[in-house]
């Protein structure tokens, strides 16, 4: 993962950050300007901008400007295999996870519970609760709350997760859930009850973003529950998701969380959760406004050194830490070389920098895709702007967010300042040189 910057916080010192690519949410391309942020809000952004008295000098030239990224989801693998904890610990954990992500970029984040003991969980929920309570340095707001993840999935599609911590979506559990106050987001797989569609509508009503994965629903289905408030599709083509090929109830979950503009879908950008190929397929067929990348990381301070065990679901660092897989159970037949597929994903070993990095690359170079013949090369400043919407202004506007994700007179300050150049070899490096956090 990126290696962790000093953070700043704008309410602390002003500042112009002068002369950098600003990065907006607009179809304009991005230009040179200059941005002025005070007392955590961005006050201004102007090709040219006098400095008031006492007011910091940034120089921003040769680097780009961007919106602070958002990663909608985040697992903490290292700290939930420990075993149980007091609320104290959980709370004094999630402020050190928010404070070290935040000096990785990321300004908005939401941590994700996994498959486990409903009063683990619980705890785990009202741990946060207390971290939010309490709030962060600075008045910066980096951690936004859980998504529960694990709890409402479908077992046959439980990934790396364990099935036997599944239980069937029901209105007395999603209360409790829902009570601790720290669920920002949660997974309800709309095939699991009969009442999941108006389980989902009840989350909704209370402020709750509901997504979907982990899940074999139908297209029929998925829509009904799109069409109760459902918002999103949890890294899509992976948990896994289901499909189908076949005219009857219009396909499968993944053909119409493609086809659905109401659901926006977040990807696993690592380059191994989704082929390549079938990424910018996706991307192009939602359009960025549609789509929300996350990074899905599963060790959110730091990968661990060999194999790991998460619930009763063993783990590896894979490929010299390029990705996290599972360890086939002792006894379990050797794979077939000759057949497709792998063992399931643990998550990716990536942060939202290395997401973000991966997007530009994926868009900047033209390239044969799965369902659609080719795609055609865009320029580094088009390439860069669509990544910023993904990892930036659609994850805010999936929340609720009105002032972050974009830079405007007005919003939150949350900002990048990034080198944004390509290698011998062409591949586009991004490096942060800042980061501001409200």
């Amino acid at each position: 993962m990126t290696p962790p910057l000093r953070l700043r916080r704008s309410s602390e010192i002003p500042c112009i950050i002068r002369g950098a690519t600003v990065v907006d949410s607009t179809l304009r391309p991005p230009r040179t300007s200059d941005v002025f942020i005070a007392q955590g809000r961005i006050q201004a952004v102007a090709p040219r901008l006098d400095a008031p008295a006492g007011v910091e000098i940034v120089d921003g030239s040769g680097a780009w400007l961007l919106p602070g990224w958002i990663d909608l989801q985040v697992n903490d693998a290292e700290w939930l295999s420990a075993g149980p904890k007091s609320l104290e610990a959980h709370a004094a954990r999630v402020a050190a996870v928010a404070q070290a992500q935040a000096e990785r970029g990321v300004t908005g984040l939401i941590l994700a519970t996994l498959a486990a003991p409903l009063e683990e969980v619980i705890t785990y929920l009202q741990g946060m609760r207390l971290a939010l309570d309490r709030g962060e340095p600075a008045g910066a707001k980096t951690f936004f709350g859980a998504l529960v993840e694990g709890t409402f999935m479908n077992p046959a599609h439980s990934g790396a997760q364990n099935p036997a911590f599944v239980l069937r979506p029901d209105r007395a559990t999603l209360d409790r859930l829902l009570d601790t106050g720290a669920v920002r987001c949660i997974n309800i797989a709309p095939e699991m009850s009969e009442d999941a569609i108006e389980l989902v509508r009840h989350a909704t009503a209370r402020g709750v973003v509901v997504g979907a994965g982990h899940s074999n629903a139908h297209a029929v289905r998925l829509r009904a529950a799109a069409e109760a408030g459902l918002r999103y599709s949890i890294h899509l083509g992976n948990g896994p998701t289901g499909t189908s090929w076949k005219a009857f109830d219009d396909g499968g979950f993944l053909e119409e969380a493609l086809r659905n503009d109401a659901i926006v879908a977040t990807i696993i950008l690592d380059g191994w959760h989704v082929h390549p190929q079938l990424a910018r397929d996706w991307i192009e067929r939602k359009e960025p406004s549609r789509v929300a990348l996350v990074s899905d990381a599963g060790f959110a301070l730091s990968l661990p050194q060999g194999e790991f065990e998460v619930f009763g679901i063993r783990g590896a660092v894979a490929e010299g830490g390029r990705y996290l897989r599972v360890v086939p159970r002792q006894g379990a037949a050797a794979p077939n070389p000759h057949a497709a597929g792998a063992a399931p994903l643990f998550g990716s070993a990536v942060g939202m920098c290395e997401v973000f990095e991966n997007a530009v690359n994926l868009l900047r170079r033209a390239m044969p895709g799965v369902h659609n013949r080719l795609h055609t090369e865009r320029t580094l400043p088009e390439a860069v702007r669509a990544a910023a919407v993904m990892c930036s202004s659609t994850p805010a506007r999936l929340l609720g967010l009105a002032d972050r994700g974009r830079i405007e007179a007005g919003l939150r300050s949350d900002l990048l300042l990034a080198e944004i150049a390509p290698d011998p070899q062409g591949a586009v490096r991004v490096s942060l040189r800042c980061v501001w956090a409200g």
